[in-house]
């Protein structure tokens, strides 16, 4: 059975816009997942329909460690299958973009 991951945990159908990137932190560790990344199975994102935006500052809270270590948006986005709007996919590939982007500029010498 595939695992899921289900933000209406966090929104509660109250929030409609999830922000900041310790809420992110502290989401990635209510959902294990360190413990996800490792899995062989691909893992659902379930993103309510009622959530109209997820800040790049959340989503790199909540998943830049697994985007560092799938090192590109395209292997994180053949673990991690996100069920949302194409507006939400692309609020939270900019955060992982980003992420990366981040990571590689501060390996920079210099």
């Amino acid at each position: 059975m595939a695992q899921t991951i289900d933000l209406s945990v966090l929104t509660q159908g109250k929030v409609r816009n999830l922000s900041g990137h310790e809420r992110g932190v502290v989401a990635r560790r209510e959902f294990g997942l360190d413990r996800l990344d490792r899995s062989a199975e691909e893992i659902a994102i379930e993103v309510p329909t009622d959530l109209t935006a997820i800040s790049p500052s959340f989503a790199q809270g909540l998943f830049a460690e697994s985007a560092h270590q799938f090192g590109s948006w395209e292997a994180f986005a053949r673990h991690y299958k996100i069920n949302a709007s194409p507006e939400i996919v692309a609020q939270i590939r900019r955060g992982i973009r980003s992420a990366l982007l981040m990571r590689s500029t501060d390996d920079l010498p210099g």
